[in-house]
């Protein structure tokens, strides 16, 4: 039992810190597509085949055994790659269309569905001790977005449909990661993979695309960034090494710990956390309801932690 309660604590320390990197995500991304009017599906490209370049030297040199994902994890490791491409272009779409605010509220819309898709591929029946946590969090969420009611939900059909199916997306992407866990694969060598393959799918979107997807490049000279200057590659490459990499390496870390749904709900910490970090970063400030929404977040936290 102690060393079950030690694996949750664990999975759940390495959660909230890669929670903590992955918020600092947006605030990157502001810089490169506010400040240097970057496509964000072309800087996405870049990022993720930084990843997977880094991760692919890093394990030639340590761990070259970890290169191998073996055959019968391929369609997995290559559909969990497509899953974390379409997440990333649908979630770039769903800000443009909604806002960020409402984009990220939306996003979250993953909670309960990776509780019943957990639920649907065998993971047991949901308990009902863990509404309350996805309850606070998500409202918290909201609150910390800027969402204080119905009335900022203003949506376009379009719009709908791609908030919700980042949702989607997000859940499929934490319980791919669950099963990439059961079947025994090391984080690194998934995060490889993954990174890899969607930054081929990303590739082909802005060769391809014609700028009709929003965000991809208008014509394939412009995946090069050629008017970018050098702090542009700096600022990617730090993107892919500290919030990309290491963050989603300790939320992949974790799902060998606790469930898809518990990580999903300990992610909604993240918007808290990319809030906090723009006060001293980008001189921004929080409001009395946001910092409500910010303690209503911790309490869900606190829930999930006293029921696992």
């Amino acid at each position: 039992m102690y060393s079950e309660r030690s694996a949750v604590r664990v999975g759940i320390a390495q959660v909230l810190a890669g929670s903590a990197l992955i918020s600092l995500v947006g605030i990157f991304i502001k810089i490169l597509v506010v400040d240097y009017a970057l496509p964000i599906l072309v800087m996405g490209f870049w990022r993720n085949l930084f990843v997977c370049l880094i991760l692919l030297v890093a394990l030639k040199i340590k761990r070259p055994a970890l290169l191998r994902a073996g055959r019968e994890n391929i369609f997995l490791l290559g559909s969990y790659g497509l899953v974390l491409a379409l997440l990333n272009g649908i979630w770039g779409g769903s800000v443009f269309f909604n806002g960020a605010g409402v984009a990220t509220v939306l996003v979250y819309v993953s909670v309960p569905i990776t509780v019943l898709g957990q639920w649907w591929l065998g993971g047991g029946k949901p308990s009902a001790q863990i509404i309350p946590s996805i309850v606070f969090c998500l409202v918290g969420c909201a609150l910390v977005c800027g969402v204080q009611g119905i009335s900022d939900f203003a949506l376009t059909p379009i719009g709908i449909f791609l908030g919700l199916f980042s949702g989607i997306f997000y859940a499929a992407y934490g319980l791919m990661g669950r099963a990439c866990a059961l079947r025994g694969l090391n984080p690194f060598t998934v995060l490889m993979y993954i990174f890899g393959f969607a930054a081929f799918f990303m590739l082909i979107a802005n060769l391809f695309s014609g700028g009709a997807i929003p965000g991809a490049a208008s014509e394939p000279a412009q995946i090069l960034l050629p008017d970018a200057p050098l702090k542009v590659w700096g600022i990617i490459l730090t993107l892919a090494i500290g919030p990309t990499m290491i963050g989603w390496m300790l939320i992949n870390m974790s799902m060998s710990r606790l469930s898809p749904s518990v990580v999903n709900i300990l992610l909604t910490t993240e918007p808290m956390m990319t809030a906090l970090v723009a006060i001293p970063v980008l001189g921004e400030f929080m409001t009395t309801m946001q910092w409500a929404g910010c303690f209503m977040i911790i309490g869900g936290v606190v829930l999930l932690k006293r029921r696992n």
